[in-house]
């Protein structure tokens, strides 16, 4: 069989694999399964974009052994510029900034994986040019090396289409796992999210954070007022907190008069101040013309975070609560961390 229509196969069962991926960890999965066999005797590495942020970490590599360091957008050239980047045979081009190899002993491309909007991430190849470099061959010819960008460019599209259709399968199921009232997710769906993003945290040495909130004496405000307006509180409060995080963030309607959010790439300092100024916010809010029912409510909120208050999702979630506990125990109305002294955040 021919090399190219061995890729062709190879391709294929890329793509036919990609209709079932239910999780961007088994697209990775996948990647690592394949782009050797596309790419025998070069060395190369799959990028993907951490979500709204201009950051692109390494996920899969694969070749003779060698450091792939995270890079940012502005790193590489190909991200800048929307298309291929390729350094070496006749492109005396200079190579991108997170380049660190040697352009006369390798040929680079570097595949811009995006879509009309947005970037997805980077599929980076290093081609030896010749024996010595490591791959036991010279492929460094004119039509070696266009035959070998046209399959760059084809594999990243692919894996670009992979990426797409999770994005959208998660649009799909994120209508089935929102809470009607408040447009925030459900308890079930965020628990699950929260589990996922906890084993990308262990894997890519990440912090995350997380924030448990209550309404202070709400079954008190519900039996004055009534339940219209308990109902236009919790409405107001799902809009308040889903205009007020990063797209990043996931928040929840955790039970009845709770809320919750999980905050990815956070560490417990920067959660503490991000509820503070949510908590002042709140207030704000309540200020407003056409938020009358918000000056009779309160939250008291409780913070943990990954490795500081726990590793596991049983042992974060009992850090929150105990966290949340204290707040209510201690005048409520304020936020409080695991580690807080008795104040909190007020």
């Amino acid at each position: 069989m021919k090399q190219g229509e061995s890729d062709v196969i190879i391709l294929g069962r890329i793509a036919n694999l990609a209709l079932s991926c239910l999780t961007q960890e088994e697209a990775i999965v996948i990647a690592v399964r394949f782009l050797p066999q596309l790419f025998p005797g070069d060395m190369g590495a799959l990028y993907l974009r951490r979500i709204a942020q201009d950051h692109y970490d390494p996920v899969a590599c694969w070749g003779a052994e060698r450091e792939w360091k995270a890079l940012t957008g502005h790193e590489c050239w190909s991200l800048r510029r929307h298309r291929i980047y390729m350094v070496g045979g006749e492109r005396k081009q200079p190579p991108c900034p997170h380049g660190d190899f040697d352009p006369e002993l390798y040929t680079s491309f570097c595949v811009p994986m995006t879509d009309r909007k947005d970037s997805f991430g980077l599929l980076h190849i290093l081609v030896p040019i010749s024996g010595d470099a490591g791959s036991g061959e010279g492929r460094n010819t004119g039509d070696a090396l266009e035959g070998k960008r046209r399959l760059a460019a084809l594999t990243a599209d692919v894996l670009t289409l992979l990426l797409v259709n999770l994005r959208l399968r998660k649009k799909i199921d994120d209508l089935s796992a929102k809470d009607s009232q408040t447009g925030c997710y459900n308890r079930s769906y965020w628990e699950v999210t929260l589990e996922r993003e906890l084993k990308v945290a262990h894997r890519m040495g990440r912090p995350l954070a997380v924030v448990l909130m209550d309404i202070d004496h709400f079954g008190q405000f519900t039996e004055t007022y009534g339940h219209g307006a308990s109902s236009l509180v919790l409405q107001d409060l799902g809009s308040f907190l889903r205009e007020n995080i990063r797209d990043v963030d996931v928040p929840s309607r955790y039970g009845a008069d709770e809320f919750a959010l999980l905050l990815p790439d956070t560490t417990l300092e920067t959660a503490r101040r991000r509820a503070e100024n949510l908590h002042e916010k709140m207030k704000d809010l309540s200020l407003r013309d056409g938020h009358a029912h918000m000056r009779r409510i309160t939250l008291s909120g409780g913070i943990a975070a990954f490795p500081d208050q726990g590793e596991t999702f049983c042992d974060l979630m009992e850090s929150a609560k105990k966290a949340l506990k204290k707040a209510k125990e201690t005048g409520r109305n304020r936020i409080i961390a695991d580690d807080d002294g008795p104040n909190g955040v007020r």
